[in-house]
């Protein structure tokens, strides 16, 4: 298997993804609320680009609709939501659709859909995710970043999906994807205590996301593993 890794949403290319199986990593919080919110009974998620693409699918849908989201970290006017996973319990959820739009998350999702099949990972969803792609020729790990910039939580996560494919297949990784791995392992037992260091991860706990920040670190806590299935992101 060949591993590479992009640092940030925006430096995606078509070419490189284009035929391969992408995983898209946004651990605060955008990806961690997709995968939360398909484990609790979601019909689906919807990334898009711009709030108001959101409205008018709510407005013309023939299910219900729950609009979740932020930007810069601040939930957006007339959503039902912000974006922390906390706020997708299944009763709020189950049976619903979920149109998303972030800051960093949907874009990386939006500039990967060339790719052969397309994943949702964070860390709540690790060891599923890389069950079901350890026999996949070429895996590229999208890292969302915080607004065009590399973000530690991301790269940790990258790295820990890197170790737990070495223990289940022989790999090849680029440069980077060698780096995010070394990471992870020089802070394996640590993940928080690195990633609390990072800009993005200050931002939310000086917003009072301390429950957020907690939960997202959780590896392995779910098993489900979304995927894009051409219109929405389902369980696969």
């Amino acid at each position: 298997m060949k591993v590479d890794v992009i640092a940030t949403a925006q430096q995606v290319t078509e070419e490189q993804v284009k035929e391969k199986t992408v995983i898209v990593i946004d651990v605060l919080r955008a990806t961690s609320v997709m995968v939360t919110a398909l484990n609790n009974g979601a019909k689906g998620v919807v990334p898009v680009l711009y709030p108001e693409e959101a409205f008018k699918i709510k407005g013309n849908s023939p299910v219900p609709v729950v609009l979740g989201g932020e930007r810069y970290a601040e939930p957006i006017e007339g959503f039902d939501f912000g974006n922390s996973p906390l706020s997708y319990a299944a009763e709020v959820i189950e049976e619903k659709l979920l149109v998303m739009t972030t800051t960093n998350g949907t874009l990386a999702i939006h500039n990967s859909l060339s790719a052969s099949e397309l994943m949702i990972a964070s860390f709540l969803n690790d060891k599923a995710v890389v069950e079901k792609i350890k026999d996949r020729p070429d895996v590229v790990l999208v890292c969302s970043g915080n607004n065009g910039l590399y973000t530690l939580e991301d790269a940790l996560c990258a790295g820990r999906m890197i170790h737990l494919l070495q223990a289940c297949t022989k790999i090849e990784q680029s440069d980077l994807a060698l780096s995010v791995y070394a990471l992870f392992k020089a802070n394996q037992h640590n993940l928080m205590a690195m990633a609390s260091q990072g800009y993005h991860y200050k931002v939310l706990l000086k917003k009072g996301y301390e429950n957020d920040l907690a939960h997202c670190f959780k590896s392995g806590l779910y098993n489900n593993v979304p995927v894009w299935n051409g219109q929405c992101i389902v369980n696969g």
